[in-house]
């Protein structure tokens, strides 16, 4: 009996890639690429508003970036409240479980709903005796201790990492001890006032321009990051 010739099936085509979320039929509008769109539009219109604000080229946009600005605290408050919600829920979770240092979390939760109740209760809100006593009786010196733990902090990192062999380590000991000493109460009045000065210029004109710097590296990150998730390729 003679055999069947072999089928031979047609070439399939590779199938094109395609953003997170986009539709596998073309001209077809998802929800995901729609608020793509939306979100990116919404950041240019909002970009050049402001933009156009600052320069001070088209004095009309003024209350417009105004209630922009406005729309931003909101969003920000909005923001906040929302993350306290979730350290509250992380945290109440944890007690309920009875994971490890638990009792932390019971001392924030505790603490946090306090502080809440003692700003409610009050019509000056955070003004008021209460909360102001609550900031300085327990904020304050908390602050004030986690400064002092700072010395002890730069000379960990002093003989971890800025080592006066390797090169350049002596010019960076040497800055971080001058920063230190200037910045510190009890050194500062014994120090000469030519070296306060020398100091409070390297830390208004170099140090802050690197900081700027820093800043608006970190701005464009975080902005380059938005515009991957709108995207869908933050992965």
């Amino acid at each position: 009996m003679a055999s069947l010739p072999p089928i031979i099936k047609p070439p399939t085509r590779p199938a094109t890639p395609s953003l997170p979320g986009s539709s596998p039929n073309p001209g077809e509008a998802t929800p995901v690429t729609t608020t793509t769109m939306a979100g990116l539009l919404t950041v240019l219109i909002c970009f050049i508003i402001v933009a156009l604000d600052r320069t001070k080229l088209i004095s009309a946009v003024h209350p417009l970036a105004t209630m922009l600005y406005h729309w931003f605290i909101l969003l920000s408050a909005f923001g906040i409240v929302l993350g306290v919600f979730n350290v509250f829920y992380h945290h109440l979770r944890r007690i309920v479980r009875g994971q490890a240092e638990w009792g932390l979390s019971l001392a924030l939760v505790t603490t946090g709903i306090a502080t809440l109740v003692a700003g409610l209760v009050q019509r000056a809100g955070v003004t008021g005796p209460l909360v102001q006593w609550i900031f300085d009786a327990f904020l304050a010196p908390g602050a004030a201790t986690l400064y002092a733990l700072i010395f002890f902090f730069m000379a960990a990192a002093l003989y971890r990492y800025l080592r006066i062999t390797a090169p350049g380590g002596a010019w960076m000991v040497a800055g971080a001890l001058s920063m230190l000493l200037v910045q510190m109460p009890a050194s500062a009045n014994f120090l000469p006032m030519a070296w306060a000065d020398a100091t409070a210029w390297l830390i208004q004109t170099p140090i802050m321009a690197t900081f700027r710097g820093a800043l608006l590296g970190s701005a464009l990150a975080l902005l380059t990051a938005g515009v991957r998730y709108l995207l869908g390729r933050s992965q």
